[in-house]
Parts: structure tokens; C-alpha cells; sequence
């Protein structure tokens, strides 16, 4: 399948039950095989939700060439082929189609940053080989993302490792695995730094301990929902007392209140009202997720409606 001025493409898999390990080694192998083609940018490899045997590899390429370059490697032809092998009743030929500009999952990431020196690459994508292998198999994994250095001002390998819940990603930062592969990292070929990527509106939307906290799509919705109404009320209502202030006062004034009401109390009341599908039950998780959707919309609605009849 060609894919016209494409810099990016989403393989889709389907790995067959029993498979896992066979998985995440082959994984490790296509990282390494990817990160050391030319012209490579980032490979991001998901699951389509948490437990779902369904995958989306994800890789992208300076340009279009090189991306065609990649995907007929005699290379990558050979990692596709072992994959087939693991998908059972599934389409021995993956799907593939152009590579959306993100994903958003509910999971929690740990971002790694690893500076690697001259001419010690390949001992470094050896050795990241696997610690991917390692990782891919412990309980919650929900994918990685690696991405080379993007230019000489960013001169860093990024890594980020993503996990169902704070609980099971900390259980593999500190696991005896991962520590004896970091006691195996030659400190003259790379040093790197970790730290933990926050939720967007983290303050608004806590999680608890064993629970990943609601994706960042969600909580954008949220505040739309309470920030709406307390604007427009403030275009009907405070405005008028404001005419003769200066714009920037008046603009002050009102975002000043308006942050005040959405961080208390209304975001508290609508995570309340809307926690079951900010973090879904598993076992119910799509059904969940469209009653959500549903409920979320049929509120909009309801907002623009009033405020048409009040203006």
C-alpha cells in the first residue's frame, strides 16, 4: 500500500492470546531495527486500551522517502513476517494507513531523556533493546514512544514508557529487572534523566494510587462543560459594571473570577457528577464510554440552549 507524501504510518496488529512475550521481544527487535534506520524520527507502539490485543505501531521518518525506504526494508520485511506468525487467526498481512498526529490514552507516563555519545548508538539502542523487552511484559503496559534526537540544539534520545496506573508503572521502575539492567549501562556510552509527565489539569482531577487519572481529552471537556456557563454569565451580568474600566482590568476582573468558580467548586461537583466515566469500570468500558459521550453532549446542548433564550 503506498502512502503518498506520508512521513508517518500506523501498522495495526493483532496479537493472538499466549503471545505476549513472544510480543515484547519482537517489539524490542522492531525498535532497534526502526531507530537505526535513516531518516528515523519516532516509533510509538500502543494498544488500542488497556488489555486489548490489538496494537498500533506507529513509526515516522524525515520524509516521505525515507519512510518508504523503511517500511520495504528487507529488514523490516523479515520483523513483519515473525509478526505474523504471532497473530493465530488474525490477518497474516498488517493493516497499515497514515500515521495520525497523536494518540491520547488513559495511562500514566514516565518521560526519559538519555544523551548518547558520539558513535555509541548502536550500543546504546543494544542495550535499550532489552530493557524493552523487560518492560513489555510486566502487568499494565500500555506501549512506548522512542524518538531520536531531533536536531543538534536537542541532542537527547526521548523514551516514554506508559503504564495503566501509577501503582503498576512504579512497580517496574523499581523492579529488580529494571535495576540490574541499569547496573549493565555503560555510563561512557549514554547518561539519561526520568521524571514523571503530569496530568494537564492534575490539581483538578486527582487519581488514586491504582488508578490511572482521566486522559487528558476528558478533562479538557470538563472544563469546557463549567467554563462556558461562568463566562457567558459574566458577558451578561459583570460586563455591563466594567464598561468604564480599562480592557485589561475588566479582562483581569473576569478571569480572575472565572478560574476561582471552575477550581471551586464547580470542577469538584462535575468530577463528582461525571467520575464513573472519567475513570470506567474495565469490564464495562465501552458501554461507559458512549453513555459518557452521550451525557456530555446532551449537557452542551443544554448550556447553548439556556443561553440563547437568556440573550
Amino acid at each position: 500500500m503506498a502512502l503518498p507524501s506520508a512521513t508517518g504510518v500506523t501498522t495495526k496488529v493483532t496479537v493472538a492470546s499466549g503471545n505476549d512475550n513472544l510480543f515484547a521481544t519482537w517489539q524490542s527487535a522492531f525498535t532497534r531495527a526502526a531507530s537505526a534506520a535513516s531518516g528515523f524520527v519516532s516509533l510509538e507502539i500502543i494498544p488500542a486500551f488497556a488489555g486489548s490485543p490489538d496494537w498500533h505501531v506507529i513509526q515516522r521518518f524525515r520524509s516521505a522517502e525515507m519512510l518508504e525506504l523503511w517500511r520495504k526494508s528487507a529488514q523490516r520485511i523479515s520483523l513483519l513476517a515473525d509478526l505474523a506468525r504471532m497473530q493465530g487467526s488474525a490477518k497474516a498481512e498488517p493493516q497499515e494507513e497514515v500515521a495520525p498526529d497523536f494518540h491520547s490514552l488513559s495511562c500514566v507516563t514516565e518521560v526519559i531523556t538519555s544523551v548518547v555519545e558520539p558513535g555509541k548508538e548502536g550500543s546504546f539502542q543494544a542495550w535499550a533493546e532489552s530493557v524493552q523487552a523487560k518492560q513489555a511484559i510486566f502487568p499494565g503496559y500500555m506501549g512506548t514512544l522512542v524518538q531520536a534526537p531531533l536536531s543538534a540544539e536537542v541532542p537527547y534520545w526521548t523514551t516514554l514508557v506508559r503504564y495503566s496506573t501509577p501503582a503498576q508503572l512504579e512497580a517496574w521502575l523499581s523492579s529488580t529487572e529494571r535495576k540490574a539492567l541499569l547496573q549493565t549501562a555503560d555510563p561512557l556510552v549514554s547518561h539519561w534523566k526520568s521524571q514523571r509527565m503530569a496530568s494537564p489539569f492534575g490539581g483538578w482531577f486527582p487519581s488514586e494510587p491504582d488508578r490511572a487519572p482521566a486522559p487528558a481529552w476528558k478533562q479538557t471537556t470538563l472544563v469546557l462543560l463549567v467554563l462556558f456557563p461562568v463566562v457567558m454569565l459574566e458577558i451578561r451580568f459583570l460586563s455591563p459594571f466594567l464598561r468604564g474600566q480599562h480592557v485589561a482590568i475588566a479582562t483581569f476582573i473576569g478571569n480572575a473570577i472565572s478560574v476561582s468558580l471552575v477550581s471551586w467548586p464547580l470542577m469538584n461537583i462535575a468530577v463528582k457528577f461525571l467520575g464513573w466515566w472519567l475513570q470506567p469500570n474495565p469490564a464495562r468500558r465501552w458501554l461507559i464510554e458512549v453513555m459518557g459521550v452521550c451525557t456530555l453532549l446532551a449537557l452542551y446542548a443544554a448550556e447553548v440552549l439556556i443561553f440563547m433564550l437568556l440573550y
